[in-house]
């Protein structure tokens, strides 16, 4: 005889929406592993926290600061979170300088893959409202690399190493 088991459909769509979360999330470490192949990066380099952002700056021209800045704010939002006793005056406006700098960094980081890529402006609206899907377009895509240009007009590459872990 089969144990009285209750259906949840509230644990059903947990583990529907957890699967579907899992599947999207590896969607996209392969899609980032492919545009780093394209920028000429090695695409293991996808794979590790922190480093996938310092990379992704690197390809696309980013002053390496806004990585820096990236960073601070997040772990100044993971502080504020974790302390009890931060003033909410304090807490709330950091949180909304974080999300503000957030939002500019990102536009600022995909107009400049955008450019990359030679994407144009509906594309860079579209890789901002829908990230997943336009990141995906341009890893899985013909789509070609051209790296940026510096304030010279060089290629980066000419003027910066490439990042290399032997």
């Amino acid at each position: 005889m089969l144990p009285d088991i209750e259906f949840d459909f509230t644990s059903l769509l947990g583990v529907i929406f957890t699967v579907i979360a899992a599947a999207v999330y590896a969607l996209l470490v392969v899609a980032e592993w492919r545009i780093l192949e394209k920028a000429g990066e090695q695409g293991w380099k996808a794979l590790i926290p922190f480093y996938n952002i310092f990379v992704s700056h690197h390809i696309i021209g980013m002053s390496h600061i806004w990585f820096i800045l990236d960073i601070l704010f997040w772990l100044g939002e993971v502080a504020t979170e974790m302390v009890d006793h931060v003033p909410w005056l304090i807490d709330d406006s950091f949180l909304i300088a974080a999300a503000v700098f957030s939002i500019i960094s990102e536009v600022i980081h995909v107009n400049k893959l955008c450019n990359c890529f030679r994407k144009g402006t509906a594309f860079k609206i579209g890789m901002i409202l829908l990230p997943p899907l336009f990141t995906m377009i341009i890893a899985f895509s013909d789509a070609e690399y051209h790296p940026p240009k510096s304030l010279h007009g060089e290629n980066e590459e000419k003027n910066v190493k490439k990042l290399r872990i032997s």
